[in-house]
């Protein structure tokens, strides 16, 4: 850090001053001030930074400039944004679900920071920030009505349609979810609901699914 500082010094006192060709700096009471000013800038600034090395330093010399090594600094406070999706399916059906029994979606085939649980069909949300979730149900000659629910409160719904084949119904929610709250699929209004899950595979089909990420954290 002293390094830093050191360099900081110059490049202010470079550019504030005059170098003889000695190297010897005279500066005028205007530009004395304002060097002092940016002097104890540089004091507290240089306390709060983290220094990342990198080419080229600029000094001036007898009215040029000459480009060599420099030092970038960056804010120490500045964090990477925390990446956080699932995608999740059913693999295996359930049938006979009685009304607001949560889904378990028990595969998946990403789950970046393990927030989605596959053994209770929960996600746990660990950031405050904005999500998207996606889900489909899919089943053969049944209607069933599922709900999201962000910490207990419902969101949106979807349905199936009644007809002898197989049928799917999708929705998809951008929401709000605070840190900790939990996050889940559950079916809504009817009773002996049927969700189709089935393991992949090229020649397997139906699975229902569960999938979410997040767009960007909230302070």
């Amino acid at each position: 850090m002293s390094q830093l500082y050191n360099t900081l010094v110059h490049v202010v006192e470079v550019e504030f001053c005059i170098a003889s060709s000695t190297g010897t700096l005279t500066c005028n009471a205007s530009r004395r001030n304002q060097y002092m000013d940016y002097e104890n800038r540089l004091n507290e600034y240089t306390s709060e930074v983290t220094v990342i090395p990198h080419r080229r330093i600029s000094h001036r010399k007898n009215g040029t400039i000459n480009t060599q090594n420099k030092t970038t600094i960056q804010d120490s406070s500045a964090s990477r944004e925390e990446h956080v999706s699932f995608s999740a399916y059913t693999n295996k059906s359930q049938s006979g679900l009685n009304k607001r029994h949560i889904i378990k979606f028990e595969g998946t085939v990403l789950n970046l920071g393990h927030h989605y649980h596959p053994e209770d069909g929960i996600f746990i949300a660990s950031v405050t920030g904005v999500y998207l979730f996606h889900w489909t149900i899919n089943n053969y000659s049944d209607y069933t009505l599922t709900n999201i629910l962000v910490g207990g409160k419902v969101i949106s719904t979807t349905t199936t349609s009644v007809s002898s084949a197989n049928n799917s119904g999708s929705a998809m929610v951008i929401v709000t979810v605070q840190k900790d709250e939990h996050v889940w699929i559950q079916t809504c209004c009817n009773t002996a609901n049927e969700v189709d899950g089935n393991t992949l595979g090229l020649d397997n089909a139906f699975q229902s699914t569960f999938s979410e990420t997040l767009l960007f954290s909230v302070v």
